[in-house]
């Protein structure tokens, strides 16, 4: 099949969204399909560097407003349709690549399927306020073929938004199993004091909303064992704010800041972890670091919001905390810091569950869907099975 994976975002911008497109070309290849993503230039410093992906990628201008002449930019999925000839467009988001290929619909005569990674369906959000936007999503919402939700947040927010909505099929995000089969080797750049076994890892962008500040004040209120417990990996606007705060607490023997890392680096990170912390303030549509974090043979503590609460099946995959409560979360680290055998038999279960979530199993789902939209056929709510 000739695939088009339209996306408002991108590699090299690292995040969630650009992960789910980037995985998904990839095995649409592995699998014989002719993906191609069709997405905006970055922001700069970024840097394209498409010609070493496996897959085409077409890039047009940056959105020049969320609001203001979007409609202009269905110019480039027609002329993109016109020379690669599709069989199915797939937006990765509601707004605005949803909308602008429901406007392209009556011309391309394509099946179109949207998938939302959270934020363009979560109640409250700012986008969904501004003059027109709510009703341009609502076009999008109606004219797809078929909506994805990759998770019961998602899901909800689909029906809220449209209630008439044609079909909700339910395939969630995957993980790459054969990059953590193996056990990767320790970086000889990184900190010595940073023990295996002896740690426990934050993953992700530092901004208010993922609660590093929440988890600091929990560190501080764990017993100091004489080596790095908590390492923090990643990086955005609130890394200045989060290293004073650690500096004020006296933390800095027991807290380090790693920036963002990748590949093997980050692998190690998480298969030699007690477990992953995820103490987000607000909901998170479909963690693919929980997963990266089960796929290590690691348990997550983590908020009891939804996406991580959907996910993490307390006392068997890890632990769930209220958010916003540096106690509860101090509590449930000591707990495992102090029994780390406890933290291996919860780590070996997250293993199993992320086994049902391989990338090649994700990628044939969304092939079977795309198939049977090609053909007209009925598609079951729940979407082909695992």
């Amino acid at each position: 099949m000739r695939i088009c994976l339209y996306t408002a975002t991108a590699l090299p911008k690292l995040g969630g969204q650009e992960a789910v497109v980037d995985a998904l070309a990839r095995h649409f290849v592995r699998l014989g399909h002719q993906p191609l993503v069709l997405a905006p230039r970055p922001r700069r410093p970024l840097r394209v560097r498409d010609a070493e992906l496996p897959y085409p990628v077409r890039r047009h201008p940056r959105f020049f407003s969320t609001s203001d002449f979007i409609s202009w930019y269905r110019l480039f999925l027609s002329s993109a349709h016109a020379r690669h000839h599709f069989d199915v467009v797939h937006c990765h988001d509601v707004y605005p690549t949803g909308y602008l290929a429901a406007l392209c619909k009556p011309k391309l005569g394509l099946p179109l399927v949207i998938t939302s990674h959270g934020g363009d369906v979560r109640e409250n959000n700012p986008r969904l306020q501004k003059g027109a936007i709510p009703a341009r999503c609502l076009t999008a919402l109606r004219t797809a073929d078929a909506l994805i939700s990759i998770s019961p947040f998602t899901e909800q927010g689909f029906r809220r938004l449209c209630p008439e909505a044609r079909q909700i099929v339910t395939i969630p995000n995957g993980i790459d199993l054969d990059a953590y089969r193996v056990r990767a080797s320790r970086p000889s750049s990184l900190d010595p004091r940073i023990q295996q076994g002896h740690y426990v890892l934050f993953l992700g962008r530092l901004t208010k909303r993922k609660g590093v500040d929440v988890l600091l004040e929990a560190i501080a209120k764990v017993p100091a064992n004489g080596a790095v417990q908590l390492v923090i990996a990643g990086s955005g606007d609130e890394q200045a704010q989060l290293e004073s705060q650690t500096r004020e607490s006296g933390l800095q023997e027991r807290v380090r800041f790693l920036g963002r890392v990748e590949g093997s680096q980050k692998i190690y990170l998480l298969q030699n972890a007690i477990c992953t912390v995820m103490p987000s303030r607000v909901w998170e549509a479909f963690p693919l670091v929980l997963l990266e974090t089960y796929a290590a043979g690691r348990p997550v503590v983590g908020s009891a919001v939804p996406g991580i609460a959907d996910l993490v099946r307390e006392g068997e995959t890890g632990k769930l905390v209220e958010q916003e409560n540096p106690d509860l979360l101090a509590a449930a680290l000591r707990e495992l810091l102090a029994d780390p055998g406890r933290a291996d038999r919860l780590g070996r279960a997250a293993y199993q569950v992320a086994e049902a979530y391989s990338w090649e199993s994700v990628a044939r789902r969304h092939v079977e869907l795309y198939e049977q939209l090609c053909r007209g056929t009925a598609v079951s709510p729940a979407g082909p099975g695992v």
